[in-house]
């Protein structure tokens, strides 16, 4: 299986979803999405800064009627080799038209001349994605962070094995062509000064996504997008609905029943929060010794089923939400002070403790007598 560490941790999905007032999510489906994925060769119309001496002579070919090379010699009482050199240049990129001696400027020479800028054709190739539901262009906003894999296969560490979804029929190259006639093809990853497109080839590639079923429909999270993606979430919805419905029941409290017993937690019963989510609460000598800080509020998938771990001891909750803020801090995932105060905000509603301000996880460090997080504090409300 290919290891992807820079993608998302499936407990931080479930705590993104939990966290959405209203939903009631029921179960998450770690899955492949399919996607085309069309290597292009486009030609783009850039615009550079014109030398001095190429933009008068520009100028005076396509506004003076100069047409020859003694004629603009004369013109700019130059040496007919410098105009000779210069002819060259703009030869070079396009802009002149020669017809024996007599001299023209070609369409993009007498655009450059029109606007005031050297436009110059560059010549690239990049890869385009289209779903394959609906052949549709994939907006630009995901490509940049995303995941993409050249084979369907795919698991992260804590198990979370990723499975592919069918594509739903064959695409159109003549998609690409349609998209590059397009008013807004920028907000698919075409450049805007596009002047033309060719597909050279076609390749099948997979967006890992996770995708939540709740009461409400389904909400897609994938890397390249911030919380749950609108767009993502309304295309694949009729595509995977009856798919993930049809999926094999499963009794969600015998399931955590048995992960419970194995863990030496046999007399913990999980119960049923009013938002759906199944919540089970461990004595407070569970942490650390048995369950990790960063377990404390977060959550454990088995069989695309979830289950919240807790304490009831209010405490041993707002421990956790220091533990796992100054982990953070030194890891370098947390940077300055806000970002150190709005992880705490975080933290606090996700474990339902009053949020703890700074000074709090300074004190925190000096007890544990963790001098790399205290010091690494100093230096933050230092720079403030």
């Amino acid at each position: 299986m290919t290891n992807a560490p820079a993608h998302v941790p499936i407990r931080r999905i479930l705590e993104q979803v939990t966290a959405l007032p209203g939903v009631q999510p029921l179960r998450i489906f770690p899955l492949l999405l399919p996607m085309w994925a069309v290597r292009v060769r486009s030609v783009v119309q850039e615009a550079q800064p014109y030398e001095v001496f190429d933009r008068y002579l520009s100028r005076a070919i396509g506004r003076a009627g100069l047409r020859d090379v003694p004629g603009l010699a004369a013109f700019f009482a130059v040496e007919p080799a410098l105009v000779e050199r210069a002819l060259g240049f703009l030869d070079t990129v396009g802009h002149l038209r020669r017809d024996g001696d007599a001299l023209g400027l070609t369409e993009i020479g007498l655009s450059s001349v029109a606007d005031g800028q050297r436009y110059v054709l560059k010549e690239d190739q990049q890869i385009l994605y289209f779903d394959g539901f609906t052949g549709a262009a994939l907006p630009k906003a995901h490509y940049a962070g995303a995941v993409w894999l050249d084979e369907p296969q795919l698991s992260l560490s804590g198990s979370t094995r990723f499975h592919p979804v069918a594509s739903s029929g064959v695409f159109r190259m003549d998609t690409v062509v349609e998209l590059a006639r397009r008013a807004d093809r920028e907000k698919f990853n075409l450049p805007g000064a596009l002047k033309s497109v060719e597909p050279l080839a076609l390749g099948n590639s997979w967006l890992p996504a996770y995708v939540v079923a709740c009461a409400s429909g389904l909400l897609v999270y994938v890397k390249a997008i911030e919380g749950a993606d609108p767009y993502l979430s309304k295309l694949v919805a009729p595509y995977l609905r009856d798919a993930l419905a049809a999926e094999k029941a499963v009794d969600d409290v015998r399931v955590w029943r048995e992960w419970l017993a194995g863990r030496g937690f046999r007399d913990v019963e999980p119960r049923r929060l009013p938002n759906r989510i199944l919540r089970a609460s461990l004595p407070v000598e569970a942490f650390p010794e048995r369950m990790k800080w960063w377990q404390l509020g977060s959550f454990e998938t088995r069989e695309n089923t979830f289950l919240q771990l807790w304490c009831d001891d209010e405490p041993t909750r707002l421990r956790a939400v220091l533990v796992r803020a100054g982990s953070q801090v030194t890891r370098r995932g947390v940077r300055d002070v806000e970002g150190i105060e709005r992880r705490l905000g975080e933290l606090s509603k996700q474990l339902e403790v009053p949020t703890p301000g700074v000074e709090s996880l300074r004190v925190h460090a000096r007890a544990e007598r963790d001098d790399v997080l205290n010091q690494m504090l100093e230096n933050m409300t230092a720079d403030r």
